[in-house]
């Protein structure tokens, strides 16, 4: 294995050093404080009451998410299959390839051009029946925005003639996403106790519900194409691959992008950039690109080492939790110049 340093940081005693809670509070500050206590963008801490390696060098972001593949596995199944089920977030080596293949198949070429029609079809109706007469609050209108196409499109809902299961849909989907986001300490004892977990619980088997009465019966979409292949016959493997497609993950992702956008492209400053994207596409493929860099809907993930692994010149023991931090690696001042800057030419 390559020579490595000595990984800086702090893991404390199980339970009392443990620091969760500030993570959660607010990842990008807690990952600022402590990188300027250890001097590194990459240190040891202690959350979930597990040891974490902290991750926010560009190199090592990169390394997690495209050259370690084979040492690291996802971190998500301790916190989502409980409410998600067997999806494409928690499974691991032969059943990801697996879902990794059935879920190209249903993203063709064809079925691409399908999906986009619908999207278009949705983004046009509601434009229209918007009132442009009052401010509008742009997040909650794209969270919406997002939900409804997340709905039509792996649940083949028409969202015309179906606006009270649409409710309905919107209302699961925040109980659940409120029960992913409790994390006590001892996550099999404590959480599976408390009353927003077993509320998203409930929500989770109502979502279940939903999907297999609407399977059969939809018209469009991917939930269509899925209907349409004859090997698919792991319906509870399906159903909890829709329950993540259509969660407030999703929806609240794609509205924090959009929003992101949105205030930074609004500005006065940028009145000439808001011109100039109406005629050059590429431009606004860079705009949007500068504007995930700074603005990550997700701000950071989590790994698990499979086995002792080098990342950025730093030992990851096997076992350990690792969080990279996306938001941190896209603003490295080792790669991006003047990296809290906006700049659609980078």
């Amino acid at each position: 294995m390559a020579k490595s340093n000595k990984l800086p940081g702090y893991l404390g005693w199980p339970i009392i050093g443990d620091k969760t809670h500030d993570f959660l509070k607010n990842p990008v500050k807690f990952f600022e404080k402590y990188s300027e206590v250890y001097k590194s963008a990459i240190f040891l801490t202690r959350l979930f009451n597990k040891p974490t390696i902290i991750v926010g060098s560009y190199e090592g972001v990169k390394q997690v998410l495209c050259d370690r593949t084979e040492e690291l596995s996802h971190g998500y199944k301790l916190f989502l299959s409980d409410l998600y089920g067997e999806n494409i977030f928690v499974a691991n080596d032969d059943k990801a390839e697996v879902i990794h293949k059935f879920l190209a198949d249903q993203f063709s070429k064809d079925n691409l051009h399908s999906y986009e029609l619908i999207i278009e079809r949705i983004i046009n109706e509601e434009m229209r029946s918007l009132d442009k007469t009052s401010p509008v609050d742009i997040y909650s209108f794209f969270k919406e925005l997002s939900s409804l196409i997340c709905f039509t499109l792996f649940l083949g809902i028409d969202a015309s003639q179906s606006k009270e299961l649409i409710q309905e849909l919107t209302d699961l989907t925040t109980i659940q996403w409120h029960g992913i986001t409790t994390f006590p300490l001892n996550l099999h004892v404590r959480r599976h106790s408390s009353l927003r977990f077993r509320r998203a619980s409930d929500a989770k088997t109502d979502l279940l519900g939903i999907i297999k009465k609407q399977r059969p019966i939809a018209q469009c979409g991917f939930v269509k194409q899925v209907n349409n292949v004859p090997e698919t016959n792991d319906d509870s493997y399906i159903n909890s691959n829709i329950l993540v497609f259509i969660s407030s993950l999703v929806s609240k992702a794609i509205a924090s992008y959009l929003t992101s956008f949105f205030i930074t492209t609004g500005q006065n400053n940028h009145v000439e950039l808001q011109e100039k994207m109406y005629v050059d596409k590429n431009l606004e493929d860079q705009v949007l690109l500068e504007t995930q860099r700074l603005y990550p809907p997700f701000v950071c993930g989590r790994k698990l080492a499979k086995t002792e692994c080098i990342i950025d010149g730093h030992k990851v023991p096997e076992g350990y939790s690792i969080i990279y931090l996306t938001y941190a690696a896209h603003r490295d001042e080792n790669i991006f110049e003047n990296p809290n800057d906006f700049n659609a030419d980078r």
